[in-house]
């Protein structure tokens, strides 16, 4: 009889088991040249040991902050949170030099997740228990560093606890929002299906060899980028995301001194290795055993498709190796992506279609057409329909609605949340039994058996891979001056050159604004200090200008065409 793996605790043990000295993961600690490796049985030990603490410190079920950087004790941590069956909850770490000023998203969240400890670093540990404030911040969290050089073995002391499919692994918090955050319950079962589908989608093996410099707190570079290569048996060399940002060419440097065969991230990351990197470093690369360049997270772009292709041809790299996808934390990671080895598909509409949710295919290519990449197959035991926002009837062939997912991938909700649970993940169908589905809010049409991903439902604004929520913007907006007329804010996001790019329109009382130069430097200002974003265009004008609903709500996408358009009501500094 073949006992199945219920978690990624079975999974682990059995690699620790039958491969212990295999290479489960390396680390690049400069990007470059640093390295340090852990084999599958010193990774289960360390797991064991950290499970060990926790089971000491917790009860089942209680949540565990990680604040800990990307690297090996990363993610020790988190998989002893499941041998100890904590709920991970993982969380950028707030910079132990800057607490006061990075510590504020920490906060939302362990305020939402309540957790019972916190994994720390030995400096982090250090910076908060040196400042009175700060530790105050933490009462009721006990702090417990999770660091190689900062733990006692107590593995032989853990006790392997019983998972069942739907016992909670993690919370994934969504990222970019400075409003209530929002913790994704993602169950063991959850987990274990997406990383199936993942590596179906992607034809995977142990033969696999991955790179990924994707930050760990979100579900791409957790998931997609650690997980899955433990789940399939193939190593996997990470690079710190600051190292990437900084300088892009050490991301395929790793690809080419590795061998990798699959690699990738948000469209953001393929265009800034267009910009930043050089020909003669280009001249030093070799790409051609590059089989999975996998692109999600926000809008793929066909233009970055391209030019990426193009210029990195001559170091091996195959049109044929891009894999563009869909998915989003709710969902665990994937929706849709592959079959691998082929060409990006893709499909011009005309823009005019799209404006009334129609996509009207075109041949040809114009000012009036938009060209759309394909998300990929669905390869999974799932469900995707495309409905009609309004009625929430399936929408007719042809037609624009929002995509809604059911399958075992599906997360069953948001911590703490029922209301929002219940509308996201709760709806139906009229006269159907499938279901519950889950809302994503994305907008989308299927054409023979592919998924295309055409705007979204709720006006998100997605920047390097983080999710943005415009009304968190807006609210910044309209508090950050007097001048600004209260809910007379619209924020929405234009393209250009293959990225998204932040505009602000702002209703003014002009009695109260006498320097229009200040209100922008303002706006300006906030968003950059609440939202770490950078405003590409700022607009001042009359008030009634922003179009409305019936029921009060913005119209953005209208305020995008006139924007487009020069139409707008704007004051003119004098």
């Amino acid at each position: 009889m073949i006992v199945l793996p219920t978690s990624l605790v079975d999974i682990l043990h059995y690699r620790a088991t039958e491969q212990p000295d295999k290479l489960a993961l390396r680390f690049l600690e400069d990007g470059e040249d640093e390295e340090v490796s852990i084999t599958y049985k010193v990774l289960d030990e360390r797991a064991r040991t950290i499970g060990a603490i926790l089971q000491a410190s917790t009860k089942v079920g209680e949540r565990a902050l990680i604040l800990l950087p990307a690297g090996l004790d990363f993610v020790a941590a988190y998989l002893g949170c499941l041998y100890a069956k904590v709920i991970a909850v993982p969380v950028p770490p707030p910079h132990p030099a800057r607490l006061e000023a990075t510590l504020a998203a920490t906060l939302r969240i362990a305020g939402d997740a309540k957790p019972a400890v916190a994994l720390v670093s030995s400096s982090l540990f250090e910076a908060i228990a040196l400042q009175k404030q700060v530790k105050e911040q933490f009462r009721g969290i006990e702090l417990l560093v999770a660091a190689a050089d900062g733990i006692t073995d107590d593995g032989e002391k853990w006790q392997q606890p019983e998972i069942e499919d739907n016992d909670l692994a993690f919370l994934q918090y969504t990222s970019g929002s400075t409003s209530l955050p929002k913790g994704v319950m993602v169950s063991h079962q959850n987990l274990l299906h997406n990383l199936g589908l993942i590596e179906a989608s992607f034809g995977q093996s142990s033969a696999s060899e991955t790179v990924i410099w994707l930050p760990p707190y979100h579900d791409m570079g957790l998931i997609g980028g650690i997980l899955q290569p433990l789940y399939t048996g193939n190593p996997v060399t990470l690079i710190p995301h600051l190292m990437f940002l900084q300088r892009p060419v050490r991301w395929l440097q790793a690809i080419t001194r590795y061998q990798a065969t699959t690699s990738g991230g948000p469209n953001f990351a393929y265009d800034l290795c267009i910009r930043k990197i050089r020909p003669a470093q280009r001249e030093q690369l070799d790409l051609s055993t590059w089989e999975v360049a996998f692109n999600g997270a926000e809008p793929v772009c066909n233009r970055t498709l391209e030019r990426f292709a193009d210029f990195f041809a001559p170091c091996g790299f195959r049109r044929e190796a891009f894999v563009p996808c869909y998915g989003l934390a709710e969902a665990t990671l994937l929706v849709t992506g592959g079959p691998k080895a082929r060409r990006p598909v893709m499909k011009n509409l005309e823009k005019a279609g799209l404006e009334h949710n129609m996509a009207i295919v075109s041949p040809e290519t114009s000012s009036g057409m938009q060209t759309v990449v394909s998300c990929g197959q669905n390869l999974g035991r799932q469900t995707i329909r495309i409905v009609d926002a309004e009625t929430l009837r399936p929408c007719l062939p042809g037609r624009v609605g929002e995509i809604w997912v059911c399958g075992p991938s599906i997360a069953s909700g948001y911590w703490n949340k029922p209301v929002e649970t219940a509308s996201s993940f709760g709806a139906r169908l009229p006269g159907s039994e499938e279901g519950p589905f889950l809302r994503t809010g994305d907008l989308g049409f299927q054409l023979d058996g592919e998924l295309y991903i055409t705007g979204r439902l709720k006006n998100l604004i997605i920047i390097d891979g983080k999710n943005y929520d415009a009304q968190d913007i807006e609210r910044t907006v309209e508090a950050c001056h007097p001048g600004i007329k209260p809910s007379g804010c619209a924020v929405f996001a234009i393209e250009n050159a293959g990225r998204e790019q932040v505009i602000v329109m702002a209703e003014m009382q002009v009695k109260l604004v006498t320097d229009t130069a200040e209100v922008i430097k303002a706006i300006r200002n906030a968003v950059a200090q609440q939202h770490e974003l950078p405003v590409c265009d700022i607009r001042l004008v009359f008030p009634g200008s922003i179009p409305k609903t019936t029921s009060g709500k913005t119209r953005h996408f209208v305020c995008k065409k006139n924007y487009l358009s020069g139409t707008l009501n704007e004051i003119i500094p004098a």
